[in-house]
C-alpha cells in the first residue's frame, strides 16, 4: 500500500505542478476533468444510479465551468441559478421521480464544481500559479503532519463517530507542520510572513474540516474509499476532499489581507 501510494505521489504531483505552471486552457481542462471524476463518485456514493440523473449533473458541472472560465467570476451566480431552474424543470417533466437524487445533484455541484472552480479563481491572479502552488503545500504539509503525529502520538479522538483513526494531536501536528513551512518559505511564495502564518494555519483547518466533511459522507453511505482511481490512494473525491475546502478558503483570504 505505501509503495502504491509513493508511486502515485511521484507521479501525480509532477503532473499537476507541471500542468498548474503552463495554466491556461490546460489548467482549466485539468480541474474540469477531475471534478468529473470526483462528481461520479460522490453520485456513486449517494446512490444516484439513474444515467439520466447522472448525465444531467455531469452536464451541469462543465457548464458552470466553462461559464466560469469564458465570463469570469460574476457570471457563476447566474449560471448555478440557471442550472438550478433547470434540474426543477426536469424534475416536473419527470414526475415522480425521485427528489431526493435531484437534491443530491445539486449538493454535489455546490460541493465539487463550485468549490473546485475557486482553484480557476485563485489561478488567474498575479503570481496565480505561486498562490495554488500555496495552497497546495499548505494542505499537503498538514495531511503529512497529521498523519505522522497522529499516527505516532495520537491519543484523544477528534471526531469518533466520523473518523475514529483522527486524533486531535494529529490535528494540531498537521497545523504545526503546515505553519513551520509556510514560516521557512514565505520569501520564496512572496508572502509577509505574518500572512503566511495566517494562511498556513487556517488553511490546515480549512482542508482538515474538508476531510472530515467527506469522512462523514463515506460513513453515511457506508463506504471506505471514494473509488478506485488512485492507486494507494483511494479516489479521487478522496485526495480533493481537503483541497475543496482549501480553495475557497484561500480565495477570500488573498482577496481581503493581500490584495
Amino acid at each position: 500500500m505505501l509503495k502504491q501510494r509513493a508511486i502515485s505521489a511521484i507521479v501525480g504531483i509532477p503532473l499537476v505542478l507541471g500542468i498548474t505552471w503552463i495554466g491556461g486552457w490546460l489548467f482549466f481542462l485539468m480541474l474540469a476533468f477531475v471534478g468529473h471524476l470526483a462528481l461520479r463518485e460522490f453520485y456513486r456514493l449517494a446512490a444516484v444510479k439513474d444515467k439520466a440523473v447522472q448525465i444531467l449533473a455531469i452536464a451541469g458541472h462543465y457548464f458552470l465551468m466553462f461559464t466560469l472560465w469564458f465570463w469570469g467570476a460574476q457570471s457563476l451566480s447566474s449560471a448555478f441559478i440557471l442550472f438550478f431552474l433547470l434540474v426543477n424543470l426536469y424534475w416536473v417533466v419527470t414526475y415522480p421521480k425521485d427528489f431526493r437524487m435531484l437534491s443530491a445533484i445539486m449538493w454535489g455541484i455546490m460541493y465539487v464544481s463550485l468549490l473546485l472552480s475557486f482553484f480557476l479563481l485563485i489561478r488567474i491572479q498575479p503570481q496565480g500559479f505561486t498562490l495554488v502552488v500555496a495552497v497546495f503545500l499548505a494542505v499537503w504539509a498538514s495531511d503529512t503532519g497529521a498523519y505522522f503525529i497522529g499516527t505516532t502520538f495520537g491519543r484523544r479522538r477528534l471526531a469518533p463517530s466520523v473518523s475514529p483513526k483522527k486524533s486531535l494531536e494529529g490535528a494540531l501536528g498537521g497545523v504545526v507542520f503546515s505553519l513551520l513551512l509556510f514560516l521557512l518559505l514565505a520569501p520564496q511564495l512572496n508572502m509577509p510572513r505574518d500572512f503566511a502564518a495566517l494562511f498556513a494555519i487556517i488553511l490546515s483547518l480549512a482542508g482538515q474540516a474538508g476531510d472530515l466533511s467527506e469522512s462523514a459522507f463515506k460513513r453515511w453511505s457506508n463506504t471506505k474509499d471514494s473509488g478506485t482511481f488512485l492507486p494507494g490512494h483511494g479516489g479521487v473525491l478522496d485526495r480533493i476532499d481537503s483541497l475543496l475546502f482549501a480553495a475557497p478558503t484561500a480565495f477570500f483570504l488573498i482577496h481581503f489581507f493581500l490584495r
